[in-house]
């Protein structure tokens, strides 16, 4: 009970220095998710039954499926990515990651290992012949980035709380006289 009463006692002198701190813990991580965000695409394609596909780096790559909001086009199709004549073992993503707009939703649908750089053939199973090639429904190679997003969303959601009880303890102390003295 002592520290609280000593946070209450010293609440003016505590609450600007946390405020100002989970400001700016507040700024650095909203500012690296979005970051981690946006640099993680490496290509895109449109949706189209086979093409060739050149990845500049080695390393592990998620297939994410984009396209509208609610849209169908997705569903019931088989991904197989092809290296050197021989397939790529891909894994299903067990916690499918989201990132969306407006309009638009990216979703991770599964994770390769690219043992080397260079030209890769992308196979799409399950398309309707004759489908016209829509530019809003693409297939999107992104680094993989879920465990430093939600990394970050954690420190967003603890600096939030350290903010929103700086404000608290500055208010609560401004206004009321000190009953513990």
């Amino acid at each position: 009970m002592s520290f609280l009463s000593f946070l209450y006692r010293n609440g003016l002198r505590v609450s600007i220095p946390v405020f100002l701190l989970s400001a700016v813990l507040l700024v650095f991580f909203i500012s690296n998710v979005v970051r981690v965000v946006r640099e993680a695409p490496l290509l895109s394609v449109p949706l189209l039954g086979e093409q060739e596909i050149e990845f500049a780096e080695a390393g592990p790559v998620v297939l994410c499926i984009q396209g509208p909001r609610a849209s169908l086009r997705f569903a019931n199709l088989n991904f197989e990515l092809i290296g050197k004549g021989a397939p790529l073992e891909g894994r299903r993503v067990w916690f499918r990651g989201r990132t969306s707009g407006i309009s638009w939703v990216r979703m991770e649908d599964r994770s390769y290992t690219i043992p080397w750089t260079g030209r890769y053939v992308l196979q799409i199973k399950g398309l309707e012949p004759g489908d016209a090639v829509d530019s809003r429904h693409q297939i999107v190679f992104v680094r993989p980035h879920l465990g430093r997003s939600i990394g970050y969303v954690i420190g967003i959601v603890a600096a939030s709380l350290l903010f929103i009880g700086s404000v608290v303890l500055f208010f609560l102390r401004l206004k009321s006289p000190d009953p513990l003295s």
